[in-house]
């Protein structure tokens, strides 16, 4: 990749101009720069952290109890959220796409067979490993309707770092344009339109690039935000996707509500993340595989360390140790460590090895001792609300352009059939003999989920895929309906959420696009 100025781009004849240096513009960049084809990236930041200043105002957002502010959600730098982000990977299921996902009126147009195929290249470039199957541990009876052998993995946390300075030696035909800024697009033709010009906002100064292609790579909010500057400014090419674009904006819900008790205590140390020399760190979760009310993810983890419910000395003792002004009760803390006095040495140890080992992703760890009782967390679907959505408001940022005005809701269906996945799993736990889950009420189940709710870190949904743009923003393919070279690479895109962190998707769908145009560039096609 090579860094060029505004007058080198210019005057260079590129075959792709992608806006955005994150996951997806990157992956994207990367292969279509690798098969041959002239690419230019745009991106706003550097080679800086990206963090945005806590003190600006992107967007007015209505449901602040339910949306972070891109502050918290974004970075502005050649990685994107890969800067910052947790690492956690896992694919889609294939109960998300097409017949198989019954719980969804409007699914992928593509089936799951077709997005499969780009999971481990996906996985090789996140550096992490591309098998999301692990057994069960020796001695699980089966479950019905329960597996355990879904896993989610963990990426190497020098991943973003590794991979910029690669970008730095690359020799492949990847131009990169740092602080720059797309503002709006030039057009030509009637009925099928194509995108001219990028007018870009460079270092103060505002100019025109030429454009074969443009691909919007620049996350789900900013993505949308263009693609509504747009509509405003020419009704005429997105009048068919109008009532969808910048609706059914989703997240996911994550939290915990509930405590698992398992019956045979053997087994829960293989529910904490497990190491495997070479490989990837990975977690076991409970997913339900049949007649599952919403998409969820359910994993173990200690409860609160404040309460000795969990019999761990190790977790009691570091407690102590850190919070020991606080305590108006330490007895059922000593009582833990005088039935468990090995778990002194295992607090030191973790300790110890925190301090001196290489850094390296550090998931919360899980301290099995005994039966439980452990928080069951979550990580769960949330379903298309057509009020969830963002829209253009009156006040403007630094450029002239209207902001964003964000409107994040969690229907009512979203929360209660989170609720009632809950109640399949501990029925079909409880009957298979393996663990008791201790569920709120109903009233206080809803509640509780929905205090916990919060996102705004996942964007999806804002524009999304479909086959009819009465339906959606772009085609089968990330064509923008009615634009004939403009794609977009995001999570935005994506139809339903699944219980997936989109990280894994958004680059195997890039993958997937450059494969696209790539055939499109041989053939001589545009779209």
């Amino acid at each position: 990749m090579t860094q060029v100025s505004l007058t080198e781009a210019q005057a260079a004849d590129y075959d792709t101009c992608i806006i955005g240096a994150g996951a997806a513009g990157l992956a994207l960049a990367l292969a279509l720069g690798r098969s041959g084809l002239r690419v230019l990236v745009i991106e706003q930041g550097g080679f800086g952290t990206g963090e945005i200043d806590r003190s600006s105002k992107r967007d007015e957002i209505v449901s602040r109890q339910t949306h972070a502010p891109r502050q918290q959600t974004n970075r502005e730098a050649v990685g994107g959220t890969l800067m910052g982000w947790g690492g956690r990977c896992m694919p889609f299921d294939p109960e998300d796409f097409g017949e198989q996902s019954g719980r969804h009126a409007h699914s992928w147009p593509i089936p799951f067979e077709d997005y499969a195929r780009w999971i481990a290249p996906a996985a090789e470039f996140l550096d992490t490993d591309p098998d999301f199957q692990a057994p069960a541990p020796p001695g699980w009876p089966p479950v019905q309707g329960v597996s355990i052998e879904r896993i989610e993995r963990l990426n190497s946390l020098e991943q973003a770092n590794v991979l910029r300075e690669r970008l730095k030696q690359s020799g492949a035909p990847v131009d990169l344009l740092k602080h720059a800024q797309l503002l709006s697009m030039r057009w030509d033709g009637d009925p099928e339109y194509r995108v001219r010009e990028l007018e870009i906002l460079h270092k103060g100064q505002t100019a025109a690039l030429p454009c074969r292609q443009a691909v919007l790579a620049c996350g789900g909010l900013e993505t949308t935000r263009l693609l509504l500057l747009e509509q405003a400014a020419h009704p005429a090419i997105f009048h068919k996707s109008a009532g969808v674009l910048g609706r059914y904006y989703m997240g996911h819900l994550t939290g915990s509500v509930a405590e698992i008790l398992f019956r045979d205590p053997a087994p829960c140390s293989s529910f904490g993340y497990q190491k495997e020399d070479g490989r990837s760190p990975f977690r076991r979760r409970f997913v339900l595989t049949s007649d599952a009310p919403s998409n969820a993810a359910f994993w173990v983890e200690n409860i609160s360390p404040s309460d000795p419910r969990h019999s761990s000395g190790e977790i009691s003792a570091k407690h102590l140790l850190l919070h020991s002004d606080r305590f108006e009760n330490p007895g059922p803390h000593i009582a833990n460590i005088l039935r468990d006095p090995r778990g002194v040495f295992d607090a030191l140890r973790s300790g110890a090895g925190r301090l001196l080992a290489r850094p390296a992703r550090r998931p919360q760890r899980l301290v099995a001792h005994g039966p439980g009782p452990y928080a069951l967390a979550y990580h769960a679907e949330h379903f298309p609300e057509h009020e969830s959505r963002v829209m253009l408001c009156n006040s403007m940022d630094q450029t002239g352009r209207r902001k964003l005005k964000i409107d994040f809701r969690y229907g009512r269906r979203t929360v209660e059939s989170l609720i009632d996945s809950h109640k399949l799993l501990a029925h079909r736990l409880c009957a298979a003999n393996v663990a008791e889950l201790f569920l709120p009420e109903d009233d206080a189940f809803a509640e509780a989920i929905i205090r916990k709710s919060r996102d705004g870190y996942h964007q999806i949904g804002l524009t999304r895929m479909s086959v009819n743009p009465n339906d959606g923003v772009v085609d089968a393919n990330c064509r923008v309906h009615g634009a004939e070279n403009l794609f977009v690479a995001s999570a935005s895109v994506f139809p339903v959420s699944g219980q997936a962190n989109p990280t894994l998707s958004v680059v195997a769908m890039a993958l997937r696009l450059a494969e696209h145009i790539l055939a499109n560039h041989r053939t001589g096609s545009a779209g």
